[in-house]
């Protein structure tokens, strides 16, 4: 047993029941490589992430899963030791998205970056990939169907007050560590914070639910399109417009960290 598969058989059921965890659409999962594109909140917490992984890593007859993070927080990983290649944890560049499909691997990317991550709560549940389109041209290069991953929840279990996005392009954080987000956020049990650096907060028990939604086959393209920019345009529009939708139903009479209330039938 690799040890992600070990990790999901540990931590998996802790972090289920503490944030009450909820999976749709597990069997639209493809046997074969695909693109997963998730929506993630929570700066740092990220609850939709480890919940996918850890689920998807306990589910057989599946390739395996390779997922692409920040650079910043590749280096973190480096720094203490994280075994990021047994986790399958990637630096996000085209490159190793590439090579990791072509080898027969799936792999997740969330498209939003960390500016998605650190949308106010507000804006929470609204899916934006800020005309990001490297997902889509890694996916007609590569052949693989695009998996998107729906997360409701994760921008509940602490409170963005603002981006910080203005901070981040005037103080030339976008430049140097390609950080286009500095959010200031309330979060229990130490209050306000501000920036992407780690600390001792504990995340709010919000409710999270996964909805996995068909995958889109992107066969009547090719990758001759990869530089056509209203091919771009037409595919993002179409994920985040089927994203929007159901994460639209999800979240209608959800009530923060609770979460829906389900009503016994007459």
């Amino acid at each position: 047993m690799g040890l992600p598969r070990k990790l999901s058989h540990t931590l998996l059921p802790i972090i289920e029941k503490y944030f009450r965890a909820e999976y749709i659409g597990l069997e639209n999962i493809p046997n074969t490589p695909f693109l997963g594109v998730g929506n993630h909140l929570g700066v740092y917490f990220m609850p939709e992430t480890y919940l996918w992984l850890g689920k998807y890593h306990g589910l057989d007859s599946k390739p395996p899963m390779k997922v692409l993070v920040h650079k910043m927080l590749h280096n973190i990983y480096s720094a203490i030791k994280v075994p990021e290649k047994e986790l399958g944890i990637l630096e996000a560049s085209p490159k190793n998205a590439e090579k990791a499909l072509n080898s027969g691997s799936a792999v997740t990317v969330y498209p939003g970056g960390d500016r998605e991550n650190s949308k106010t709560f507000s804006k929470r549940n609204e899916i934006n990939f800020y005309n990001h389109h490297g997902y889509i041209k890694l996916a007609l290069k590569t052949g693989v169907p695009i998996l998107p991953i729906v997360g409701v929840g994760g921008g509940e279990t602490l409170f963005v007050l603002s981006s910080g996005e203005k901070f981040a392009k005037k103080s030339g954080l976008s430049k140097l560590f390609k950080l286009h987000s500095w959010p200031i956020y309330f979060s229990f049990p130490f209050g306000l914070h501000i920036g992407h650096l780690p600390n001792l907060s504990i995340p709010l028990p919000s409710q999270i639910t996964l909805s996995i939604l068909p995958a889109i086959s992107l066969e009547k393209y090719s990758s001759s399109d990869i530089d056509n920019t209203k091919v771009l345009d037409e595919i993002n529009a179409s994920v985040i417009s089927a994203m929007q939708s159901e994460m639209n139903k999800l979240t209608k009479d959800r009530i923060p960290i609770i979460g829906k209330i389900k009503r016994k039938k007459e």
